[in-house]
């Protein structure tokens, strides 16, 4: 029996040495419970036998003195390479030949281990600059020379321990005296152009990805984001505790039944409130769209499509809906009943109303912030799972530790997140990304208005949507009331969910659509006469500021609430001070900014003391009531006046909203009318879903208009965000042209006919970068994880403070640094997201470069700034109307 004793592979929290052996074996313990049984490799061979192996010699190059002394003594600078990942590479590409594993096979092996304390890469150029015999580069060194070295270092000191991995993870089919020779050609070429044959050619092995075979990236994908999470889980306390390890790889999802139990209480609520008619139909329709769901989610479950549609109008309670279908799918899908398999991923496009939907979800189930039912996961949210039964004697760090390795992997029942994340994490992912990637399997993914998805991912998120149902298992559900022509299941259309969605859209007609004439003029074959608008005497031409703000200000003369949807900040701050100089209104964001001056607490205890409402209805003596919100305001302070307006639109009060895109999608806010500068087809539905949203009033109104240029731009909002030319405004005049004869359009007209034109338009157009897909297919993942489904803006990062509580928090962060407390320090620096403000800075932007440089920042050595949000500490810097103001000196630095 060989002793692994001085030859550790790490230190465990409690500071004990953790032999090499043991942790080997450890990881592939949980490498077995992450890999399924039956997924296969490009060669049709057991991928989780190939993952077994690999986890066992993953870490083989750590059996050297030089990287014991490294890892024993901070200032050791061994005589030979310390570092482990190129050797065990090597050896994981060697013992799968031996183990008989053929074809491209033992590549994966290769990739994954020589690359699982960092990211995957292109695939061909790496192999052939490893490989080939005129490669001067890095790689040559650490696979040719550095092995080399290390093969014979092992030799010399701990052969019999070498021997015992190779038994291990071979089943002695391998040998090390077999493995040493093949590494001890050293600056031969020998064995080593056997790794790069299948993705290079030629006597020079230049890189050929084309000889790559169908399925190889998903299968690197696959293995190296278990070898991954397992090291990585290995290494916490729990690589002492198998049972408890095992019980976090799988947490309870929440119960579909909870969902009945729900809206039986919501029932029984209503049966003893009078409710108005149409509001009550509205109720029933609702119930009858959930009922038809449920129905059809069970048939889903025995169809032989993974990928299924839900639409329905907005309004229609779909989340609750969407919930309630996936619930479905999941306990009715065999997966659910292998314990590492089965939870819920719910994905939304937006940040912005994430916490809407984890807020519902958390009171619909029962589960707290850190519950291992449900994660919140997005760059803003603190994503952490309590660790179930955790050991008493384990040190508080190191269970903060795993609560975080435990919400980043995503192995709560159910994880709440964005787009960026489910499909980033697919595409190219990082590091710490890869982990997220075994909890896919056997889950079942929603993904919430799949329409917001950039026109340029669309083929590669269909490829993506591939790889999750055939190698992850998974069932996607996409779900909108503006269905877009996204998504294929193989050769057939995608399941749906609803029958047929025409009679919901048709019996929820709640709205018109009135199309202003500077609307009209982006119509085809339109010109701008005459029409029943929300003006007769309107411009043909884009609608100036001055008279948008009159005809809002109209709205407020007959008593009506008003909500404002601009294409960007300038515009959305130029109406909002257009229709405060025509209205005299009280600015509900001054008396927001009045009670955060004058308390000593925080946003949170004055939204939930409902302080503000309150105090707008004491002061309001007739005025109309004005908000204006954009990116510029912070987060906590968004939903709180979002929800104050909405209170307040709903009890009658004349509330005149004025915002950017940011309210238009998933937000719970209705109002008497919506008024929308010209968008995309899909944003305009979306926007009209704020208006008259549960037959609340007798009839809402959604105007089109066209907003002009606001001062010192050159291009109308839409034209700016939105482009010329054959852009998606042109597809959307063309779709409404369909429908529109000059008179008010009927709800379903637009959102059901007209929206089916657009992406009928939109299908024939070829939509989408190609490449991307063969960025995939050609196992290119470093070009992948250049894509972002976000338009990345340099930025910097501003928090504002508003009250003294947050400012105390400023002031804690800084003792922090001083004191290095670096825990505690990265615990008080998340704790201000809910206050921070993105301020795009562009190369040459030097005005806002100037303003920025009188900002603190926060601490040395950070890009992040302060901002005294009180009256006369930053006065230029930030508005209680405005938010954060700093001069927009190009086109491209507008923010929704």
């Amino acid at each position: 029996m060989v002793d692994f004793t001085d030859r550790p592979s790490h230190i465990g929290p409690d500071g004990e040495r953790i032999p090499l052996e043991e942790h080997l074996d450890d990881v592939r313990e949980r490498v077995g419970w992450l890999v399924p049984d039956d997924a296969e490799t490009p060669a049709g061979n057991s991928l989780a036998e190939l993952a077994g192996v690999v986890a066992q010699v993953h870490d083989f190059g750590k059996l050297t003195s030089w990287f014991r002394e490294h890892l024993l003594s901070d200032d050791a600078q061994p005589d030979g390479p310390k570092h482990h990942a190129p050797i065990s590479a090597l050896l994981a590409h060697y013992a799968l030949e031996a183990c008989g594993f053929d074809g491209a096979d033992p590549l994966i092996g290769f990739l994954a281990v020589a690359k699982h304390h960092g990211q995957l890469p292109d695939v061909a150029p790496y192999v052939s600059q490893a490989a080939a015999d005129s490669a001067q580069s890095p790689l040559k060194r650490l696979f040719r020379r550095d092995a080399c070295q290390q093969a014979k270092k092992i030799n010399e000191e701990v052969p019999a321990l070498a021997e015992s991995v190779l038994e291990q993870a071979t089943n002695n089919s391998g040998s090390w005296a077999a493995f040493l020779e093949y590494v001890s050609e050293g600056e031969q070429a020998g064995k080593y152009r056997t790794i790069a044959e299948h993705a290079c050619g030629g006597l020079t092995l230049s890189p050929e990805p084309e000889k790559l075979p169908p399925g190889f990236y998903e299968s690197v994908l696959q293995v190296w984001s278990a070898l991954v999470f397992a090291d990585k889980a290995s290494a916490t306390y729990l690589s002492t505790g198998i049972e408890i390890g095992r019980k976090a790889y799988r947490s309870p999802t929440p119960g579909r039944l909870e969902i009945d139990a729900y809206i039986d209480e919501l029932q029984t609520e209503n049966a003893e409130t009078e409710l108005d008619p149409r509001t009550e139909q509205m109720n029933e329709r609702r119930e009858d769209a959930r009922q038809e769901v449920h129905a059809r989610a069970k048939e889903f479950v025995d169809d032989d499509r993974n990928v299924a549609t839900l639409t329905l109008p907005t309004g229609m309670g779909k989340t609750l809906t969407g919930l309630d279908a996936a619930l479905t799918v999941l306990e009715g899908s065999e997966m659910a009943s292998n314990p590492n398999e089965g939870r819920l991923v719910y994905a939304l496009p937006y940040t912005s109303i994430i916490d809407q939907v984890a807020e519902q979800s958390r009171e619909l189930f029962g589960t707290g912030e850190r519950g291992e039912r449900l994660t919140v996961d997005h760059h803003l949210a603190d994503t952490l799972v309590s660790p179930p039964d955790e050991p008493e004697s384990v040190a508080d760090d190191a269970v903060e530790n795993v609560a975080a390795l435990l919400g980043e992997s995503w192995r709560s029942g159910m994880v709440v997140t964005t787009f960026v994340q489910v499909f980033e994490s697919l595409a190219g992912p990082t590091n710490a990304r890869s982990m997220k990637l075994p909890s896919l399997y056997g889950s079942v993914v929603v993904l919430d208005e799949p329409q917001a998805l950039p026109l340029e991912w669309w083929p590669l998120v269909d490829r993506l949507v591939e790889l999750l149902t055939e190698e992850y298992g998974a069932s996607v559900i996409a779900m909108t009331a503006t269905q877009p022509e996204l998504l294929s299941a193989g050769d057939r259309e995608p399941f749906s969910l609803v029958a047929d969605p025409d009679p919901y859209y048709d019996e929820l007609d709640r709205l018109d659509f009135v199309l202003h004439p500077s609307a009209v003029a982006m119509l085809p074959g339109q010109d701008s006469e005459e029409s029943d608008t929300i003006d007769d005497d309107a411009e043909s031409a884009a609608l100036p500021y001055d008279r948008a703000g009159e005809l809002v200000a109209n709205r407020a003369d007959d008593r009506k609430s008003v909500l404002a949807i601009c294409n960007t900040i300038d515009s959305a701050r130029e109406l909002a001070e257009s229709v405060d100089d025509r209205t005299a209104p009280l600015d509900v964001n001054e008396v927001y900014d009045e009670l955060l001056t004058a308390a000593d607490r925080s946003t949170k205890s004055i939204r939930s003391e409902r302080t503000l409402a309150d105090a707008v209805r004491r002061r309001r003596p007739g005025q109309p009531l004005l908000v204006h919100l954009t990116t510029r305001h912070r987060p906590c302070d968004r939903r709180h006046l979002i929800d104050v307006a909405s209170d307040l639109a709903e009890a009658g009060e004349p509330v005149l909203f004025v915002s950017t895109q940011l309210v238009e999608a998933g937000v719970d806010v209705s109002f008497d009318e919506v008024i929308r500068d010209f968008a995309p087809m899909d944003s305009l539905v979306q926007a009209a879903g704020r208006c008259n949203r549960s037959y609340d009033r007798n009839r809402g109104r959604v105007t089109v208009w066209q907003l002009a240029p606001p001062p010192n731009r050159e291009t109308t909002p839409a034209s700016a965000v939105y482009g010329r030319g054959e852009s998606l405004t042109k597809l959307t005049g063309q779709a409404l042209a369909t429908v529109y004869d000059g008179d008010p359009m009927p709800e379903p007209d637009v959102t059901r006919n007209a929206v089916e034109h657009y992406f009928d338009l939109l299908d024939g157009r070829d939509v989408g970068a190609d490449e991307y897909v063969e960025y995939l297919d050609r196992a290119e993942a470093e070009q992948l994880g250049r894509l972002s489904l976000i338009d990345e803006r340099p930025a910097v990062d501003v928090i504002v403070t508003r009250t003294a509580d947050e400012r105390e928090t400023v002031e804690e962060i800084r003792r922090a640094f001083g004191e290095y407390r670096w825990d505690d320090l990265d615990d008080l620096v998340e704790s201000t997201a809910d206050w921070q403000v993105s301020v795009p800075v562009y190369p040459g932007d030097d005005d806002t470069m100037e303003k920025l440089a009188a900002c603190e920042p926060l601490f040395p050595d950070t890009d992040r700034l302060v901002l005294d949000g009180r009256p006369g500490r930053h006065d230029g810097y930030f508005d209680a109307t405005d938010g954060v103001i700093i001069p927009d000196t190009s086109v491209e630095a507008r923010l929704l």
